[in-house]
């Protein structure tokens, strides 16, 4: 359990570290992602900042503990917001930069993946915990 929760954690910092920096550049309109989004891609200038905060919140999420369904609505947004950079690339004739959210995307996944192995793991854990069937203080 401790090597999933390593393995978890040390995943999901360097995506979420990724998604902080796209973020704020979205959000502060970096030249560089402005012009790659606004003119390369066609997307309004309004949406990056909407991107940014969206991806804020999602990183805010998976950061704070517990909160397992909401997490999952944090990996949908995610994969979501890969899913739509790869199209976007592909759209406009632009393959070679689809690779960068295919491999975001599998880096979110394989986080998604911990998560699940560590919350199945906690709740064999609190099954086999001192109050199991059989191991009852008042049992015997």
């Amino acid at each position: 359990m401790r090597n999933i929760k390593i393995a978890y954690w040390v995943i999901t910092l360097c995506t979420l570290t990724g998604f902080a920096i796209s973020a704020f550049n979205e959000i502060t309109h970096s030249p560089k992602t402005f012009m790659d989004t606004t003119q390369l891609l066609g997307y309004p200038p309004y949406f990056l900042t909407l991107l940014g905060v969206a991806k804020i919140i999602g990183i805010l999420v998976l950061l704070v503990p517990r909160y397992y369904r909401l997490k999952e609505w944090a990996y949908a947004g995610l994969t979501i917001d890969c899913i739509a950079a790869f199209w976007s690339e592909l759209a406009v004739g632009n393959p070679m930069a689809g690779i960068k959210a295919v491999v975001v995307f599998a880096f979110v996944m394989l986080s998604y993946f911990l998560l699940l192995r560590m919350e199945k793991g906690l709740n064999k854990s609190a099954e086999s915990g001192p109050m199991a069937a059989g191991t009852h203080p008042q049992a015997g």
